[in-house]
Parts: C-alpha cells; structure tokens; sequence
C-alpha cells in the first residue's frame, strides 16, 4: 500500500471510528454488549467484505476501476455500485437482515415484532447503501480536490465511511419519529 492510500484508508477509518460513537451516543447499550443497529453494522460489513470479494473475483479490479472514474453525480455513482457491486449490496442486507433472527437471542429483552424488525433494517440498509455511494462520490471528490490519484483505496474507505454514516442518519430519522410519535404522551406510555 503506498503513502497515499495509507493516507485515504485512515482519513475512512477515522470517520467509520467517529461514526461508530456517533452510534454508541445515539443507541446506548442498556445492559451491556452490542446494540441491535451495532449488531446490524458488523454482520452488515462482514457480509459486504464477502459480497465485495465476490464481485472482485468475479470482475477483477475492472469493478473498482469502474468506480474509481465513475460519474460525478449522486444518482449516477448510486446506480454504478448497484450495478457493478451487486453481491455487496446483498451481502451488506443479508448480514443486516441476520440480525432480526439473532437479536432474540443475542439479547433476552428484545422481543419486537419481526416485522417491525425487517422493515427497520430494510429501510436502514437502504441508508446504508445511499451512504456507501455517496461516502464514494465524496472521497473521489476530496481526492480530485487534493490533486491525489483516485484508486480503489479512496473508494474502499469512502464507501465504508459512508455506510457507516448511513446508518447514523437512519438511526436518527428514527429516533426523532420516536420522540415525535410519543410528544406530549403521559411518561407511562412511554417506550423504556
């Protein structure tokens, strides 16, 4: 790894940390070990690792290549992950999607409805994935700003950073429809 893709895979590694306790502030664990969104980020990643070593083999670094001088609007840089990454979008959902299966149990209090629970995790992986293209789009940016070769390493690290944020923003969106659901409800009815 040379100098510069040092430098980019510490710049996404530094904002999936930032991102990582953004999480921890907004889902506190209640009673210790992994929250169910921080469960969601570690299969979520693990099944894109796998998805993104599929896509690789099965289209070389041409896939990352791709992305590296892809388009430079949001819809276009969204569609060409979608196209050129598809197993690890899958891998990404299906590690997310293991989690409302596991959670029951992972942790003996969580008893939702398994509804409730896929579609969360459907609409957080969709999150997941707008901010993977854009955490994407943006690295190419700041790499064509710094005058610094865009290569897969300014991808790999936008794209986890952006995941990871990704998640931030569809824990927030929900967590404000929470507090907006139960404004002005006697603290009894409250959600714990």
């Amino acid at each position: 790894m040379n100098a510069s893709s040092a430098a980019w895979a510490a710049l996404g590694l530094g904002l999936v940390l930032a991102g990582l306790l953004t999480l921890a502030r907004l889902r506190p664990s209640r009673g210790g070990g992994l929250t169910s969104p921080q469960w969601m980020l570690l299969l979520g990643s693990a099944g894109m690792a796998v998805g993104l070593a599929l896509d690789a083999w099965f289209g070389g670094l041409e896939v990352l290549a791709a992305l590296c001088t892809g388009p430079a609007s949001f819809a276009g840089m969204l569609s060409l992950h979608l196209q050129q990454l598809p197993l690890a979008h899958a891998g990404m959902v299906a590690g997310g999607l293991a989690v409302v299966r596991l959670m029951p149990r992972l942790r003996r209090g969580c008893r939702r409805q398994l509804c409730a629970q896929v579609g969360q995790n459907l609409v957080c992986s969709a999150w997941m994935v707008v901010g993977m293209a854009a955490g994407s789009l943006l690295f190419l940016q700041l790499a064509g700003w710094a005058q610094a070769v865009r290569d897969p390493a300014v991808v790999m690290a936008g794209m986890f950073a952006g995941m990871v944020w990704g998640m931030v923003a569809s824990v927030s969106l929900v967590q404000a429809l929470v507090r907006l659901r139960y404004a002005g409800l006697p603290d009894a009815r409250r959600r714990p």
